[in-house]
């Protein structure tokens, strides 16, 4: 590291090596003064945002979403970036010091920085205008060079203008050490411009890299950490915190303090006051300075000096009955005192004293215990900041806001609901979920379904599924309130395995669950699989099947046959279900419950249906009577179909037409009633992802993402990612009383989202983000909420 008497004008890589050593060299200090600085910044950052989440929080593993730093908002950010300045400052101190070879007391650092903090806002506050009017003047280029220029050379001229302007700004930041250092004229941001002059790229490149893009860099890198451990977020952002201020300090004092060549003309800083300034910061002058000695040492205004002993100037300590130590003077003097005292009598409105009061033991010597203790913490903060035990205190208070953040969340005094989170290892899009009573959860998922062995789905029993695998264009599949699994899906009209005569093949399967009865067939855990003749009719690939378990063990079928077209006439679908003994199909029925005009072929350009699994077109339930009833949507949206049996064969079906979504592609609940409706939930917001539903209990639940997320700074990393996961439940009636309830963030983009609900208040909640499945299981009563996400559903 070259010393700055010597050090001439260098190219920027070689200022950046030096600005590097120079930090590594400091370090101790650096991180001592940062986080002396930056601690208090975000402690007090914590509990603003702990206090403003209040009830509006969710403890998900341990700590609380959304993250406190995110919550806090624009008061949060502003002790965050007090912090920042004290630090910065100090920093800069500190590497001044290294670089003259002056070390710097942190402590004295600190206090340096409080004191030019009144001069520091302003001339931040006005980079930060210029900043801002960088922006603009970016935005301005960008339009009007996409309208002169072709593409690539608008984008390369957008880019030189704002790189140009970038350095030009970040030269200006040459007034911080000025401030700092006592150097310069009266004009920090002209003292700025003459000792960038005649080397603006090097220096504004050293800080606009140093300064600008290095903190950038730190900050993205803990949000990378922040999204792999959530949990460590806090610690993430404060070790952020401690190095970006290090790092612009090194960066800012190595091009302040550098040389021009010999011979050349040029504002240099003004060595001689700097060093003067970092003098008065040393540890032997903080040492001096803090040394109580100091206060009993004679002096006066005139210099004279003064005949007053210490001992008169300080009170006399308690003796040990607690009662003033008038030993310690002279005979004349301690006469005259307790003369005094006894002469004075009862203040005005005292009582006067009748007997004396006799402190215990214990208590007097807690009380000395406890004035040593303060005696020797004072004295060692007066003392220079330097040496281990200083850097073991810096360094322990690293993990001060994330302690602070785990004792609220495990104490939770806001009573927030609790969520656990972790990866699952299924795969596929979820095609039905069931909770069964004194059960565990069920997903089924294109794969094949999957048993949960707890409620969190931590231990899962899997089994694959040709029928949901192979099935077109959808398949279809069904929990029993046992917990059993039956599946159905068309295998086409060349299968090997049935003649099936120009019709369809169809598959079905089903599966035990595992805790089933041992007598039950299958066996539990295992499937059983058959094949059967079916006639689907329209093209291959068009009909839609739905399935549900018979209380007797049947399969039954639901199908939504395209019909033959006459010439003239609008497309017809039939809606029939079909009943099979086993899956097998040794012995069904067939009963047909009428058609309705809808075009199933319009699902997708060239007459092809491929309608999402979240969102199937045909579903069939069966009530406690085994009586059947189908629903089949419009692929357009808008519009549903709605066919109900009075008795289990199905004699006289009624078919009415519904309301539905607008979109075909979002899930929806069946609201029964005098008018049946289709409901989705998020009717008065669009969602940035797909939206799961479910109806468990009373009401709807709704799972979708919010993106009103604060800014993210390089201080703060937790507050990254992409949206917040969001589940919101709707009660019957008003939606002004929804309930919600704030999940993990998401970093990517949202897939296979789905829910299930159990019948004590648990919800379990699986989704993709960035290619990774998770599954959470949320218990407690949820937050209030506004209820958005629940407009329209008036139970």
């Amino acid at each position: 590291m070259p010393n700055a008497d010597r050090l001439a004008s260098r190219s920027l890589p070689a200022i950046l090596r030096d600005a590097a050593d120079l930090a590594l060299k400091q370090w101790r200090g650096l991180l001592v003064a940062a986080a002396a600085a930056l601690v208090p910044a975000l402690l007090a950052r914590q509990v603003i945002g702990l206090f403003a989440l209040n009830t509006n929080a969710t403890v998900v593993d341990g700590t609380f979403t959304p993250v406190p730093a995110a919550a806090a908002g624009g008061a949060g950010l502003v002790a965050l970036g007090l912090g920042w300045i004290v630090a910065l400052v100090a920093g800069i101190a500190v590497a001044s010091g290294g670089l003259r070879g002056i070390p710097v007391d942190p402590r004295a650092a600190l206090l340096l920085a409080l004191r030019r903090l009144p001069a520091l806002v302003p001339a931040l506050l006005l980079i930060a205008v210029a900043a801002v009017g960088l922006q603009v003047l970016t935005l301005v280029a960008v339009a009007f060079f996409d309208i002169a220029l072709p593409q690539d050379l608008a984008t390369a001229a957008v880019f030189g203008l704002f790189v140009l302007a970038l350095v030009v700004l970040a030269s200006r930041l040459l007034s911080l050490p000025a401030i700092v250092l006592g150097d310069g004229t009266v004009s920090w941001l002209l003292h700025a411009h003459a000792l960038a002059a005649g080397r603006m790229l090097t220096t504004g490149g050293a800080l606009a890299t140093g300064v600008v893009v290095a903190p950038a860099l730190v900050g993205m890198g803990a949000a990378a950490l922040t999204q792999a451990q959530p949990a460590f977020a806090l610690l993430f952002a404060a070790l952020a915190g401690v190095i970006v201020p290090a790092v612009q300090a090194a960066v800012l004092v190595t091009v302040y303090l550098q040389r021009r060549p010999a011979g050349s003309r040029g504002a240099e800083a003004d060595l001689d006051r700097v060093d003067q300034t970092l003098s008065a910061l040393s540890p032997a002058t903080a040492a001096v300075r803090a040394d109580p000695a100091d206060a009993a040492a004679p002096s006066s205004a005139d210099g004279m000096a003064s005949t007053v002993e210490p001992s008169a100037a300080v009170d006399a300590p308690a003796d040990g009955a607690g009662a003033p130590a008038t030993h310690a003077l002279p005979d004349r003097t301690r006469s005259t005192h307790t003369a005094a005292l006894r002469a004075r009598g009862p203040r005005h409105g005292a009582v006067r004293r009748t007997g004396r009061v006799v402190v215990p033991a214990q208590v007097r010597a807690a009380l000395r215990r406890s004035v040593i203790v303060l005696r020797r913490s004072h004295a060692a903060l007066g003392r220079p900041w330097t040496g281990r035990p200083a850097l073991v205190a810096a360094l322990a208070s690293l993990l001060l806001p994330a302690l602070l953040g785990l004792g609220f969340a495990a104490t939770d005094p806001w009573d927030s609901p609790h969520a656990s989170r972790h990866g699952v290892s299924w795969s596929g899009e979820v095609l039905a979920t069931a909770w069964p009573a004194g059960r565990h959860p069920v997903v089924v998922t294109d794969y094949g379904p999957h048993w949960c062995l707890d409620d969190g789905c931590h231990s899962v029993r899997s089994r694959s599924s040709e029928p949901l695998m192979l099935g077109a264009p959808m398949p279809a599949t069904a929990i029993t309130p046992d917990g059993d699994v039956v599946s159905a899906g068309i295998r086409g009209r060349e299968s090997q395995a049935v003649k099936t005569g120009g019709d369809d093949a169809v598959q079905m399967q089903r599966c035990t669950a595992p805790w089933g009865p041992a007598t039950a067939r299958p066996k539990p855990g295992s499937c059983e699989d058959g094949i059967t003749r079916w006639h689907s009719g329209g093209n291959e690939g068009q009909a839609h099947l739905a399935v549900a378990a018979g209380p007797d063990g049947s399969v039954v079928v639901a199908t939504a046959r395209p019909l033959q077209v006459r010439s003239g006439a609008r497309p017809r679908v039939q809606l029939a279900v079909t009943r099979c003994n086993t899956v097998h199909c040794n012995r069904r029925s067939l009963d047909v419950l009428g058609t309705v005009e809808v075009e199933l072929s319009a699902w997708l350009p060239e007459g092809m249906v491929a309608a999402p699994a979240y969102a199937p077109l045909l579903e069939l339930t069966l009530d406690a009577s085994d009586r059947p009833t189908v629903l089949l949507r419009d692929p357009a949206g808008r519009r549903a179909w709605l066919a109900t049996c009075p008795t289990a064969a199905c004699d006289t079906a009624r078919i009415t037409e519904i309301g539905a979504p607008e979109r075909a592609t979002d899930q929806a609940v069946l609201l029964p009633g005098s008018t049946p409706r289709l409901v989705a939930g998020g009717d008065a917001i669009t969602f940035h992802a797909p939206v799961a539903i479910g109806a468990g209990g009373p009401g709807l639940y709704v799972l979708g993402t919010e993106s009103d997320l604060a800014a993210p700074v390089p201080l703060a990393p937790a507050e990254y990612g992409t949206g917040q996961l969001v589940l919101w439940h709707c009660p019957p009636g008003s939606a002004d009383r929804a309930r919600r309830v704030a999940l993990p963030l998401l970093t990517g983009d949202l897939f296979h989202v789905a829910l299930v609900t159990s019948g004590d208040g648990k919800v379990l909640v699986t989704y993709s983000d960035s290619g990774h499945r998770y599954a959470v299981l949320v218990t407690g009563p949820p937050n209030p909420g506004k209820g958005p996400y629940c407009a329209g559903f008036d139970g």
